[in-house]
C-alpha cells in the first residue's frame, strides 16, 4: 500500500459512521443484534486506520526524520571544530553534507504533511489536488498507467464535496493497486444535466460483485465498503461494478442544485463540523 494511502486523514473517514448508523438503525429492528455486531465492525476498521495513521506518523518523525536531523547535527559540530583548527575546505564540506540532510528531512516533513491531507486541495482545490494525487500514484505504481479525463471545473464542485471527491478517488485507486492486477485505470469526472459524476474504472482482474454485495453484511471492510459510506453520507449514490476477468467500476453521483456554485447535493450532506459531532456521539457508545 502506498504512503498516501496509509495516511488517510481520521477526521474525515470517521464521518462514514453517519450514515452506518442511519443503516444499523433500521437494519436493527428486523435483525436485532446484526446493527449492533456491524457496527463494532465499523468501529474496529476505523480504529485499525487511526493506529496505522499513527504508526506511520510515529515511522516517519521517529525513525527517518530524527535520524536525519541527529546525522545534520554531528556534521555541523564537526565543522565547527574543525573552523576552530583553521581546516577550511573540510569545514565546507562538513556543513554541505548537513545542508543536504536537512533538505531531505524537509522534503519528509513536507511528504508526511501532504498525506496526512494534501495542501493543494486547500489552496488549489480538489482538480489540483487531483492531479498532484495521479502523479504520486504512478510513481509509487509504475505498472499502472492512469488515464484521467476530468470535464468538470473547480466552481462545478460544492465545497463539501471536494475532500469527499478526493478521499474516494484516493481510495478506489488504493484498492485497484493493492487488488486489480490492472494496467490501466480511468478516472473521469463530469457534470452531466446538474449532476456531478466520478468513476473510476480498471481493466484488472475484476471480482464477483453480487457474492460482495452479498458479504457485504458478515465482513465489512474499509476499502469498496468505505467508499459506499462516504457516497452515502455525503448525499450521493454509488454503485460498484464489477466481473471476474473483466476489471472494475466505481460509479458516484450527487444530484446537485441549480444554484449557485456552491450548493449543497440534494441528499442535504451534512456539513463536516456536525458529522464529526454526530460521529462523535455515535462512537461514545461503542
Amino acid at each position: 500500500m502506498d504512503a498516501a494511502t496509509r495516511l488517510t486523514e481520521t477526521a474525515d473517514e470517521r464521518a462514514a459512521v453517519r450514515s452506518e448508523a442511519h443503516a444499523e438503525s433500521a437494519a436493527g429492528q428486523d435483525g436485532g443484534g446484526r446493527g449492533r455486531s456491524s457496527q463494532q465492525r465499523l468501529a474496529d476498521c476505523l480504529l485499525r486506520i487511526l493506529e496505522s495513521d499513527r504508526a506511520r506518523v510515529a515511522e516517519v518523525l521517529g525513525g527517518e526524520i530524527v535520524s536525519v536531523m541527529t546525522m545534520a547535527r554531528y556534521l555541523i559540530e564537526d565543522a565547527t571544530q574543525r573552523l576552530a583548527h583553521g581546516e577550511l575546505e573540510e569545514s565546507s564540506e562538513a556543513l554541505q553534507n548537513a545542508s543536504a540532510r536537512i533538505r531531505d528531512a524537509t522534503h519528509q516533513a513536507v511528504a508526511l504533511c501532504s498525506e496526512l491531507r494534501p495542501r493543494v486541495l486547500d489552496d488549489l482545490g480538489v482538480l489540483a489536488a487531483l492531479s498532484g494525487h495521479f502523479r504520486d500514484f504512478s510513481h509509487e505504481n509504475r505498472a499502472i498507467f492512469v488515464s484521467p479525463r476530468i470535464t468538470a471545473t473547480e466552481a462545478d464542485v460544492p465545497t463539501q464535496l471536494k475532500v469527499v471527491l478526493f478521499r474516494i478517488v484516493q481510495a478506489a485507486l488504493s484498492n485497484v493497486a493493492r487488488h486489480s492486477k490492472a494496467s490501466t485505470v480511468r478516472v473521469c469526472v463530469s457534470l452531466v444535466e446538474g449532476e456531478l459524476r466520478l468513476s473510476v474504472e480498471d481493466n484488472g482482474i475484476g471480482f464477483d460483485a453480487d457474492r460482495w454485495l452479498h458479504r457485504r453484511a458478515g465482513h465489512d471492510g474499509c476499502g469498496l465498503g468505505m467508499i459506499l459510506r462516504w457516497a452515502e453520507t455525503s448525499g450521493g449514490h454509488c454503485s460498484i461494478e464489477a466481473t471476474p476477468r473483466h476489471g472494475a467500476r466505481v460509479l458516484v453521483m450527487w444530484r446537485l442544485q441549480a444554484t449557485s456554485e456552491n450548493v449543497a447535493p440534494l441528499g442535504q450532506a451534512a456539513a463536516p463540523e456536525r458529522v464529526e459531532a454526530s460521529v462523535a456521539r455515535a462512537t461514545a457508545g461503542i
